[in-house]
């Protein structure tokens, strides 16, 4: 297991999506794939840090890497208000306009992405993507990925 955690300052996104693109390179994922697998997690760190902490600067997150002999396992901790999932949803792609997206990247590249629903503190965000494409099940609560 590997367990960072950083600032929540935006800059610092890049070192998630590095330990995410190495953890799934070295478990034997392909590159197009871990690139995608660290494009997922960056954009749960970003609405981490621009929805649940709302931009401010001296927060912390934590990314823990868990492998599994079939899956690799992203757990996401933060420790800003509860996230309701009900309101989180990803934005109509008829939309012309940067931004919102991160919800349909997490739903799109992992497998399954939900919230701990007893996580005490803060939110815990679990994102999975299964070795073999046949072990992999449907995401395990709609819209429940990210901001």
């Amino acid at each position: 297991m590997i367990r960072i955690v950083i600032g929540s300052e935006p800059r610092l996104v890049c070192v998630l999506r590095t330990v995410a693109r190495h953890c799934s390179q070295q478990a034997g994922f392909p590159q197009p794939e871990a690139e995608h697998i660290a494009l997922a997690i960056g954009e749960a760190a970003a609405n981490i840090i621009g929805h649940t902490y709302r931009g401010d600067l001296h927060a912390l997150l934590a990314l823990e890497v868990r492998r599994f002999p079939d899956r690799l396992e992203f757990v996401m901790q933060d420790w800003g208000p509860k996230v309701r999932e009900d309101q989180i949803r990803p934005r109509s792609l008829d939309e012309l306009r940067p931004g919102g997206l991160g919800t349909l990247f997490i739903n799109s590249f992992m497998d399954a992405c939900r919230y701990d629903p007893d996580c005490r503190e803060g939110n815990r965000l679990k994102l999975v993507k299964f070795l073999s494409r046949k072990d992999a099940c449907c995401n395990e609560g709609p819209g429940s990925a990210s901001r």
